[in-house]
């Protein structure tokens, strides 16, 4: 695995059509501006499921200086959470001929 810039990343999914979750869900996430501030939450994910049950996830610059890559899929850490990196696997589109 290597790792790249947060700017770097932050351009990939700027760029994404869609994004999915670590479990399967595809979701589009909502993007800031990079503010170079480590308090600065550049993305807001959330999503309901069959039952109704709520999920967010935020990820703050501060904690994503760095980000591992692997594949097509990149690993972020949630500010909110103590838990392992999440892996987003990044979507895009494809001109068919």
């Amino acid at each position: 695995m290597k790792t790249i810039p947060l700017q770097d990343a932050h351009k990939i999914l700027e760029d994404a059509s869609a994004i999915i979750i670590d479990d399967g869900v595809l979701v589009y996430p909502a993007l800031a501006d990079l503010e170079f501030s480590d308090e600065n939450e550049f993305m807001y994910i959330t999503w309901s499921d069959e039952d109704g049950q709520e999920y967010d996830l935020h990820f703050a610059e501060g904690d994503n200086q760095e980000v591992k890559i692997s594949g097509s899929s990149m690993f972020l850490l949630d500010t909110d959470s103590e838990e392992d990196a999440i892996q987003i696997t990044i979507l895009t589109t494809k001109e068919l001929e």
